[in-house]
């Protein structure tokens, strides 16, 4: 027998008083956030296979990366060797041909730059160094145009920090060196809507060394490794943005800076390469270690490593969730090679993610909801 319609609105209204109880008590599990967000137990990291994709043309360390529409990947600044030179090239990565192209340089060249991608498609290049001076400066470039404009520079002038877009649309800067090498705890989101900068809770603890930062699909944004003091981390902090707060998770079983960090199908978030040893870059070893974090269980495991050591490497994620490890210093010099990664416990097809699909509400929008 089919519901009536008053009981399928009394069931509507159920579900509805459970979600505003579930906002007046405040953050939920992991668990719970996690399966709200359609990520289930049963996706868990097993084994793949990393194999070698089209190079880039230009070798590059410290470069940043960020995906924009239709899955183009695009490689910005960096530099070819120690000490320098340093450059403002920018080169997008087609997944469909395997290919690389030229578009327009940034105006300002940077290495230990960040970079992240606005609901709109458009990619923002946030600070950085430059002869030995540490940059405020953000310059955001459109695809569609293939130009390049300046908008509100950061804060605070820095370099080596993390950056990624929030489920809200605004991009978070967590972490980094200012000038005189002074580590930092700020974290910082920037409104590409307002052009505005905004201050928030701080790290727990200064952490620079171009850390890491993903946002998982619960909204949380996880901060990973790094350089605290002189010692290189494993630690992990998540942010909530809904409650302006910082908790630690789990630790990486490897500590390592100059890393970077993706988030997989299926809400994992795989650490990869990096640099052990000494504060400075580049270090006593590069990595190839590769680590995927379960936010479900708070655990992480060891995956398939890289075929190549890469310090100072980026990554992104692609077409039908492959994860790509793009260039990075190998211990003697800039690689400018690639290596591709299918995770193996997914089959989810030739599918795209366009930045800008399935925003979620700020935290505001959602209370307002619920008075």
């Amino acid at each position: 027998m089919k519901p009536s319609a008053a009981r399928i609105l009394q069931m509507l209204l159920a579900v509805a008083l459970v979600q505003a109880c579930d906002r007046d008590r405040g953050p939920v599990s992991p668990d719970a956030s996690l399966a709200r967000a359609g990520v289930t137990s049963r996706e868990q990291p097993a084994a793949g296979t990393w194999s070698p994709v089209a190079s880039m043309p230009t070798a590059r360390f410290g470069l940043a990366v960020a995906t924009g529409k239709h899955g183009m990947i695009y490689a910005i600044g960096g530099s070819r060797a120690l000490p320098g030179p340093i450059v403002a090239s920018v080169e997008a990565y087609d997944q469909k041909t395997d290919s690389w192209s030229a578009v327009a340089p940034m105006p300002t060249p940077r290495r230990y730059l960040m970079a992240a991608t606005d609901r709109r498609g458009r990619v923002y290049a946030i600070g950085g160094a430059l002869a030995g001076v540490f940059r405020s400066i953000v310059e955001r470039y459109d695809p569609a145009t293939d130009t390049w404009s300046p908008v509100s520079p950061l804060p605070v002038a820095l370099c080596c920090g993390a950056a990624t877009t929030g489920r809200d649309g605004r991009i978070y800067v967590i972490g980094g060196f200012a000038n005189g090498n002074v580590q930092l705890s700020n974290a910082e989101a920037y409104d590409p809507e307002t052009d505005t900068w905004t201050s928030l809770a701080p790290l727990p603890a200064p952490r620079a060394g171009k850390l890491a930062a993903v946002t998982a699909p619960d909204g949380r944004i996880y901060a990973i490794g790094g350089v605290n003091g002189v010692s290189t981390v494993a630690t992990m902090d998540a942010y909530d943005p809904c409650t302006d707060t910082w908790t630690p998770v789990g630790s990486m079983a490897t500590p390592r800076r100059f890393l970077d960090a993706v988030l997989g199908r299926g809400g994992i978030i795989y650490a990869l390469g990096g640099t052990v040893g000494s504060v400075g870059f580049p270090g006593t070893q590069e990595l190839t270690t590769v680590e995927a974090y379960d936010p479900s269980a708070d655990t992480w495991t060891a995956v398939a490593p890289l075929s190549t050591p890469r310090g100072a490497l980026a990554a992104a994620v692609g077409r039908a969730g492959t994860i790509f490890a793009i260039g990075g210093f190998d211990g003697s010099s800039a690689l400018s090679s690639i290596e591709a990664f299918t995770p193996g416990h997914l089959d989810m097809g030739d599918e795209e993610s366009d930045a800008g699909d399935a925003p979620a509400p700020r935290c505001e929008d959602s209370q307002a909801r619920a008075q």
